[in-house]
């Protein structure tokens, strides 16, 4: 277990080199990591009018790190590795619990809806085009995302991916990349970024 975490922080730690330095073969991915720089930078400044600022900042850096180790891993093999979205979903469950607004069984409702209507929508691309337009990874992520952000801020997660995929295939394209209507674009660290940025837009208050 160590050596896999060694593992993994190490991937991190060079995507994000990568992808910040604007270096191959992460260069696509620029979007991502200054998405995920953008919004530390501003959940650290909003903190300071947090009543509960100590529980919000541990939330934050745990989501920032999940969320960074399944951009480096997703970009690099084209996965979401099951521990990693279980992991992000037992920091949604925490977050729910200790925030205290939203019950956990409502939640978990929720989640389970995001999970059908997913799951739905990639069966049904797959019937119409012939191809997989989501993997299940990026199902389960977005069940489990919907744990820390709720349903009804699922669309904004998606309109931030989708947003952040168009820029990463308008790079890779005028680096002379030869796009197609099936390629596979790893979607997986675009929905982190959504995902980073839609909580850090309005995070569940801990001081209430």
């Amino acid at each position: 277990m160590i050596l896999a975490l060694r593992k993994t922080t190490g991937r991190t730690g060079r995507f994000l080199g990568r992808a910040l330095a604007w270096r191959a073969p992460d260069r696509a991915h620029a979007v991502v990591a200054w998405g995920l720089v953008a919004g530390a930078v501003w959940f650290a400044v909003g903190l300071p009018g947090d009543p509960g600022w100590p529980e919000a900042a541990l939330a934050g850096l745990y989501l920032v790190i999940v969320l960074a180790a399944i951009c480096a891993i997703d970009a690099r093999y084209g996965i979401i590795p099951d521990s990693l979205t279980a992991a992000l979903a037992a920091g949604g469950l925490l977050q729910t619990y200790l925030a205290g607004q939203t019950g956990l069984l409502e939640r978990g409702f929720e989640a389970v809806a995001v999970l059908a209507a997913a799951a739905l929508f990639r069966a049904s691309y797959r019937w119409i085009r012939g191809v997989d337009g989501l993997g299940f990874g990026d199902v389960k992520f977005a069940a489990a995302a919907a744990l820390w952000i709720g349903i009804h801020s699922v669309p904004a997660l998606l309109l931030v991916a989708v947003l952040s995929a168009a820029i990463s295939l308008l790079i890779m394209r005028a680096e002379g990349h030869d796009l197609h209507g099936q390629q596979a674009v790893s979607f997986g660290p675009h929905l982190a970024v959504g995902l980073w940025l839609t909580w850090v837009a309005g995070p569940l208050p801990f001081g209430v």
